[in-house]
């Protein structure tokens, strides 16, 4: 074979350098999505500049979606590179590459063998909708890296007991990051000690101090808030977002299968060979008795199906399954073939990876969601906004959506989009009131209500999307002039 290729230390240099090109390319000026990578980059921006690390705020006011780990990496990354898009990706990529290299660890430590660890590893990268993520500014990777690294530290400590500490670590940061979806490892391992009757194992001193670090550490954002806020904080983490969009009312009856409509959508090659494998895995793990195949049986299946029961599937929450598909995959295939296929399928797969980082890093070609240019027209607008109006100052809303283009606006020019209004009667009433105030609309509707009001407005910036304007009693005061102020960065 290759002897390159099957080089543990090229295979490890390779993985890396290409998932930072892969993750990292194109991303200093292709900006983040409204949905809903700019919600999460504001509220690390309003960390970065409170300083306030535990209560975690939007618009100033707290906000309880999400506990705060990611937003305290990207708040990291803003101290280094400045507040910009590439900032608020640069730790999600880094997540990504971290889970890239965990899988090539857990399938090198499980089987001793470098193809099966490079092919598994190279099987994560694609398809596309882990790269896709990992090129956001979003969770679901962070939560991935935890759940892969806490399975590792897991069945390091089969060996050496002092890992269940580290098993309880990193079971915290997924908590941290993606709150009760990050206990599945806790989950995961119980089933696993239970089916595999090592009863006496679940008492194991060192793995009962690891739950206790993972619970403590973990849920330390909760407490905090909860002694801050009281049944507040309770009633919107845990009843509105958690468990009412989870679980909530109105339920379809074939809910049950929609992760299976994503994985049919977004899951090939694979699919076919992860599902064989997963029997093959069953069958060692139950019927064998093989205890590390009925791990990696556990840990895909349990997540799916748990995750199944929740009314809202995307296939994103559920990356955390998607290392151990990998391993799985690999191994499928490594009994399959022989020698020669071995190195055919392993030079295809390391050619795929390195034409991805070309196409990624060499061309102007635009593939899925961030490889595309995002809140371009918000972008441009977000200079001039920032120039003529004050700090705290927020923006008119005429027939935009209440949420859409917010987000991004609010991350770019640090001003906020209000309510919408829809009458072109209270528009005039509020411009009468204050003729001084900036309005946003969308491009077309500014033509029609310019042609039905003419002399009313006056259009400062405008471009395909949106319409920035005012009175056009204030249309002297606005200012073009950047040469004495500090550009913000809208990258």
């Amino acid at each position: 074979m290759n002897t390159i290729l099957n080089n543990k230390t090229f295979q490890i240099y390779f993985l890396v350098f290409l998932s930072l090109l892969i993750l990292l390319g194109r991303q200093l000026d292709t900006g983040i999505t409204n949905f809903d990578d700019a919600f999460y980059a504001q509220k690390a921006k309003e960390i970065y500049t409170s300083g306030n690390i535990w209560i975690v705020t939007l618009g100033g006011n707290p906000s309880w979606e999400n506990p705060p780990l990611p937003f305290w990496l990207m708040a990291i990354a803003y101290s280094l590179f400045g507040v910009s898009s590439f900032s608020s990706v640069f730790f999600s990529a880094i997540f990504g590459m971290g889970t890239v290299l965990l899988t090539y660890r857990l399938a090198d430590y499980l089987y001793k063998d470098s193809w099966i660890a490079f092919i598994a590893s190279l099987i994560l990268i694609f398809p596309g909708v882990f790269i896709d993520s990992s090129r956001r500014a979003m969770v679901d990777i962070p939560l991935a890296f935890f759940v892969t690294l806490a399975m590792f530290c897991f069945l390091k400590a089969k060996n050496q007991k002092y890992w269940y500490l580290l098993f309880g670590l990193a079971t915290a940061g997924g908590i941290l990051s993606k709150s009760v979806l990050g206990i599945f490892p806790l989950a995961i391992v119980f089933f696993y000690l239970l089916f595999s009757r090592q009863w006496i194992e679940m008492f194991n001193p060192f793995l009962l101090t690891g739950v206790l670090v993972a619970l403590g550490v973990g849920f330390s954002w909760h407490i905090v808030n909860w002694l801050q806020f009281g049944q507040s904080f309770i009633d919107s983490h845990f009843g509105l977002l958690i468990f009412n969009r989870g679980f909530g009312e109105n339920i379809h009856r074939f809910n049950f299968f929609g992760y299976t409509e994503d994985f049919l959508r977004n899951y090939w090659p694979w699919l076919p060979f992860a599902l064989f494998g997963l029997f093959k895995f069953f069958k060692r793990g139950f019927i064998e008795k093989d205890e590390n195949s009925l791990l990696f049986f556990l840990w895909p299946t349990i997540v799916f199906f748990v995750m199944s029961t929740s009314k809202n599937h995307t296939i994103r929450y559920v990356l955390m399954i998607f290392p151990a598909l990998s391993i799985i995959v690999a191994k499928t295939f490594s009994d399959w073939l022989n020698t020669e296929w071995k190195e055919r399928t392993l030079a295809g797969l390391a050619g795929i990876a390195c034409l991805t980082a070309l196409f990624v890093n060499s061309t102007p070609f635009q593939a899925k969601v961030t490889l595309s240019e995002s809140s371009k027209e918000v972008r441009h607008l977000a200079s001039i906004i920032k120039l003529n109006t004050s700090e705290k100052e927020k923006i008119g809303n005429f027939k935009l959506s209440h949420w859409n283009p917010k987000h991004a606006m609010f991350f770019y020019s640090d001003r906020e989009l209000e309510s919408p209004i829809t009458e072109k009667k209270e528009l005039l009433k509020q411009l009468k009131s204050n003729p001084n105030k900036m309005w946003l609309s969308n491009a077309t509707e500014f033509k029609n209500l310019n042609s039905q009001a003419p002399g009313n407005f006056y259009l400062i910036m405008g471009n395909s999307k949106y319409a920035l304007f005012t009175s056009s009693q204030n249309r002297d005061y606005i200012k073009y002039d950047f040469s004495e102020v500090k550009l913000p960065n809208v990258k």
